[in-house]
């Protein structure tokens, strides 16, 4: 990343967390309002017909479709052949993590959650599937449109809150042109924020030296977050041990041979809103409901039951991974997909 790039990476890091406190954008961290106009891109009836999922006070899901007939990640680990298996952050330490990628000539992909705000996140981190179809758009379209009018891109992959969704999220993030983005390989390094007394940030460097002796015929998606100090930490030091290991670390489009990772489209304007916007200082103009999101990841979604060091996480392999070359390793950033060559 040149030094024009990075500047450019800082101003979409600022220019995007200010957009979120003017006038006309939903609340930060709060369901977004729907909008007739953001519906009008689903044909609801071709999305599948899957119930809503039923969490608890932390955030488990109920009701799972153990048969599998809707293809639920978050209860089954199931994936189709569309899935993609495998920052800015308020905080200043996503900066340190780009310019040590920087360093080594790397880049990775970010991913973003878009009251932040450059892949798609959601605007509210919710989990996808308990939330009604209109909900879901909603929080897919509004993350696009501030992404769109901050950088003049509409991203094209997403990576769902918790891994959470099943054939109904699928159904609309294809109509809405969006690739669903998962990973196969998850370092649980979100559980430093948690305080989690049992997890011990240098297991995320010990599952890579683990990871990188399996043999196996792919390369491999892996979950990291930037959002905390101690987590954006363990970058420089696993890139080391991939390389050491003859691994590419490039971005999720780079390794599928997408030259174009984002869209070529105009996110419309939002009319016929129901629920409410900012009044210009990041909070609601009228009452909302809180976030169905919670700061923790859902414990279906893919985690072993301790942190340890150990092959954390091997759903499994979708079709399209067999596109994916044995030394590349994809790095997913907890937050905005950032592929530096775009900006140059």
């Amino acid at each position: 990343m040149t030094g024009l790039e990075m500047n450019r990476f800082k101003s979409i890091h600022y220019a995007a967390s200010s957009l979120a406190d003017l006038d006309g954008w939903p609340a930060l961290d709060e369901g977004p309002p729907t909008s007739e106009d953001f519906n009008k891109l689903v044909d609801f009836s071709k999305v599948a017909d899957a119930p809503l999922t039923i969490l608890d006070q932390d955030y488990e899901i109920t009701n799972c479709d153990d048969e599998g007939e809707f293809c639920n990640w978050s209860c089954t680990q199931c994936v189709r052949p569309t899935d993609v298996l495998s920052c800015p952050n308020k905080r200043d330490y996503t900066s340190d993590l780009v310019d040590f990628l920087d360093s080594q000539g790397l880049k990775a992909t970010f991913f973003i959650v878009g009251s932040r705000v450059v892949e798609l996140h959601t605007w509210s981190h919710p989990m996808l599937t308990s939330i009604s179809n209109e909900e879901v758009i909603a929080e897919l379209q509004w993350t696009a449109k501030i992404i769109n009018e901050t950088v003049g891109l509409v991203p094209k992959y997403m990576r769902p809150p918790y891994g959470d969704f099943d054939d109904r999220i699928r159904d609309i993030c294809a109509q809405l042109g969006y690739i669903i983005t998962i990973w196969d390989r998850n370092t649980n390094d979100w559980m430093i924020g948690d305080d989690t007394p049992d997890f011990n940030i240098q297991w995320v460097p010990g599952n890579f030296t683990q990871w990188v002796k399996e043999n196996s015929n792919t390369g491999h998606i892996s979950l990291e977050h930037d959002i905390y100090e101690q987590s954006a930490a363990q970058g420089p030091k696993v890139v080391p041990i991939l390389q050491k290991a003859n691994f590419n670390v490039k971005p999720v489009a780079s390794c599928l041979g997408d030259k174009n990772p984002y869209m070529n489209r105009i996110i419309p304007t939002a009319t016929g809103i129901t629920g409410t916007l900012t009044s210009g200082t990041g909070k609601p103009s009228g009452s909302s409901k809180p976030s169905r999101a919670s700061s923790n990841p859902s414990s279906t979604s893919q985690t072993a039951s301790t942190s340890k060091p150990s092959n954390l996480g091997s759903p499994t392999p979708m079709s399209s991974s067999e596109r994916i070359n044995y030394n590349n390793w994809l790095i997913i950033l907890g937050l905005i997909e950032l592929i530096s060559n775009n900006f140059s």
